[in-house]
């Protein structure tokens, strides 16, 4: 049963499915109409998402990839240089729509996390699950509702669920989530 717990938390907290949340929340807070925030729920969606899921799928059928949750470090290098650069021409593009800071910020931010955490992935196996739910509650604390706050009790079990499926250590989730709360606060800081 536990561990059927913890496969649905690694789930539901997919580093490639934070992001949508977020933007949801980002967009309802900054948006002055529907349409513009459908435009930058889609773009986010579509870059920091949909995109690097469809890889690492067409990855998986084709046997260069042992499975979608990227257990094995060295396999994880193409997706995430993948989603690198697909982030990055998310942020072209909603730069290209005039998208608030707010909105093209967080991404910023994310792509740097994802920089870091792709450079630390070369020498050992950090936990994206855990460095991405931490990125994302504290874009929401600061330019959202510094009450969201108590959604942080959410990364230790996410952490839990991370260690029981044996995909981390617990130094690798806190790690991740300290280092992604730092390179987050360090951008939202130096650009707004």
């Amino acid at each position: 049963m536990l561990d059927r717990i913890a496969v649905a938390i690694s789930i539901i907290f997919s580093p490639f499915l934070i992001p949508v949340p977020t933007v949801l929340l980002l967009a309802w807070t900054y948006a002055n109409s529907l349409q513009q925030a459908m435009l930058w729920i889609l773009v986010v969606t579509l870059f920091a998402s949909v995109l690097p899921s469809i890889l690492i799928l067409a990855l998986v059928r084709s046997g260069r990839l042992s499975d979608l949750h990227l257990a094995v470090r060295k396999q994880r290098l193409a997706p995430l240089y993948f989603s690198l650069v697909s982030t990055l021409v998310g942020i072209f593009v909603l730069q290209s729509f005039d998208a608030p800071r707010q909105i093209v910020l967080p991404c910023i931010a994310y792509a740097i996390n994802g920089v870091v955490f792709t450079a630390i992935t070369h020498r050992w196996k950090i936990s994206f699950h855990c460095g991405s739910a931490a990125g994302s509650l504290t874009i929401l604390i600061l330019l959202v509702d510094a009450k969201i706050a108590w959604l942080s009790l959410l990364l230790p079990l996410i952490a839990w669920a991370r260690v029981r499926r044996k995909r981390h250590t617990i130094l690798q989730t806190a790690a991740a989530a300290l280092i992604a709360v730092a390179g987050t606060v360090l951008v939202l800081q130096i650009s707004l």
